[in-house]
């Protein structure tokens, strides 16, 4: 079980980073310019960031743990975005990537945010179908093959 689960932290941390640095490259074109010269402190900011974020997750069931209802899952899912939303606007406050005193420019952290994390959400959700396809492919192809192999016992199990 905790296997799974740093699997899934791991894999929503890759994704969670890549959408940062996107974003960060969007939202300092648009408000800084081309011109703009960066530290390397803020690659660090991008991945404490994205570690922060992660952490969030823990809120969200990986599979093998208890289902939860779609109200529940649904409120959890509402629970980490506002996560999401105050633990980068605070870090990006704290880091000084924008100012509060700028509303265009919270506007734009607030439609970044949104942005990253619809995109994890999409991806993360196309791998899952993806993966779910492949599993039901090989049962399909696992009870072919049994069918094949042994058919009176699979017409017998039929007569149950």
């Amino acid at each position: 079980m905790m296997r799974k689960r740093l699997d899934a932290m791991a894999s929503l941390f890759v994704k969670i980073t890549t959408g940062i640095l996107f974003a960060a490259a969007m939202f300092i074109t648009v408000f800084y310019g081309w011109e703009l010269e960066l530290h390397v402190d803020i690659l660090w900011q991008i991945l404490v960031l994205a570690f922060i974020c992660t952490l969030g997750s823990l809120v969200i069931p990986v599979d093998g743990q208890r289902e939860v209802s779609r109200r529940t899952m649904l409120l959890r899912i509402a629970v980490y975005y506002a996560y999401v939303n105050a633990a980068v606007l605070f870090g990006g406050f704290l880091f000084g990537w924008f100012s509060f005193h700028n509303l265009k420019q919270v506007l734009g952290m607030v439609a970044a945010v949104a942005a990253v994390y619809l995109g994890v959400l999409i991806c993360s959700s196309w791998l899952e179908y993806r993966e779910a396809e492949q599993i039901n492919k090989k049962l399909e192809h696992y009870y072919e093959n049994r069918k094949t192999v042994n058919p009176k016992a699979e017409q017998k199990k039929d007569q149950d």
